[in-house]
């Protein structure tokens, strides 16, 4: 039985782009090859058919009869091959859909380049957005962001998938070398002698710790308040003030982290919840991979940071 003769799309793009242009170089630069690429790919070709596709004997060459004949049907083969793998990609995309993520940003600049990462696997778009628990809140609703990673839980709202992903501790941040001055300091001392570097209460962030505040009986001194956790951490660093903080904002301005000394929070304990919220019924497989994979970053990367940073933190670092 005769053997059938094979051609790859490769060399038939490379032959095609020999053909239409009229000179090897100009097919080589065109393909992105060396010219010698291009010579051993026709010659390829050639070897399969049979027949010579080009009369070397003139310069430029020309196209033999039978060159001509498979130049008038190689750039249809290649222009459906392209169409073919342009269809299969579609098709593929349209099994993974656009996801469009919000984070609020103690936890999108600690834990966030770890979730995108995984997220892209199975999406084929991500939107993603950064910023104030209160504006993702809002864009849940009005169906802006499928999905949400926040410490206010909206409980007051229903259909909503609220899924806990782990509960951080707050703590203060003191500038360094105050530790003598400042360790053992109760919070009524702390509010009344030192600037408190506040958050900014327009945060969800910001509102816990007044909460706390207000219910210890505490009213301190309007000084300065920021919405960024880097900045807060710069202030302190700056011997400018304390701060109450927590872990996750503390790593989000480790650049600050030499100048700054981290302590537990005196008096009654306080801390805060990281929710994942989507709505019910609506991208359930890619909400469950998004919940796992930040479990998964926390557990196996953000965690070993933090306790290297701070390591009496030690076990107060779980899981929900």
């Amino acid at each position: 039985m005769k053997k059938r003769a094979e051609l790859d799309v490769r060399s038939l793009r490379i032959f095609e782009a020999a053909a239409s242009t009229g000179t090897l170089s100009l097919a080589a630069t065109q393909m992105g090859v060396t010219q010698s690429a291009v010579s051993q790919a026709i010659a390829q070709i050639e070897q399969t058919l049979g027949t010579q596709l080009l009369d070397r004997s003139r310069r430029p060459f020309k196209l033999t009869a039978a060159g001509i004949a498979l130049s008038r049907h190689a750039r249809q083969i290649v222009d459906d091959m392209d169409r073919l793998i342009s269809l299969v990609r579609d098709a593929d995309l349209a099994n993974r859909p656009a996801i469009r993520v919000g984070m609020i940003d103690s936890f999108a600049a600690t834990v966030g380049p770890a979730i995108v990462k995984r997220i892209t696997e199975n999406a084929s778009q991500l939107l993603f957005w950064s910023g104030l628990a209160n504006s993702h809140a809002q864009a849940l609703i009005n169906r802006q962001l499928d999905l949400i990673i926040t410490s206010d839980p909206q409980e007051d709202m229903d259909k909503l998938v609220r899924r806990p992903i782990f509960t951080e501790p707050f703590l203060i941040a003191i500038p360094k070398g105050r530790e003598e001055e400042l360790r053992g300091a109760d919070l009524a001392q702390l509010v009344q002698d030192h600037p408190l570097i506040r958050f900014s209460a327009r945060s969800h962030f910001g509102a816990i710790v007044e909460r706390h505040l207000r219910r210890s009986g505490h009213t301190p001194h309007q000084y300065l308040e920021i919405d960024s956790s880097d900045i807060v951490m710069a202030m302190v660093a700056a011997d400018l003030g304390w701060a109450i903080t927590t872990p996750l904002c503390l790593l989000q301005g480790r650049a600050h982290i030499a100048n700054v000394t981290v302590l537990p929070l005196p008096g009654p304990s306080l801390s805060r919840t990281i929710y994942q919220l989507s709505r019910e019924g609506e991208h359930q497989d890619m909400a469950a991979h998004c919940f796992q994979a930040s479990r998964s970053a926390l557990e196996n990367e953000v965690f070993d940071e933090l306790r290297m940073l701070v390591p009496w933190l030690g076990n107060r670092l779980a899981l929900s």
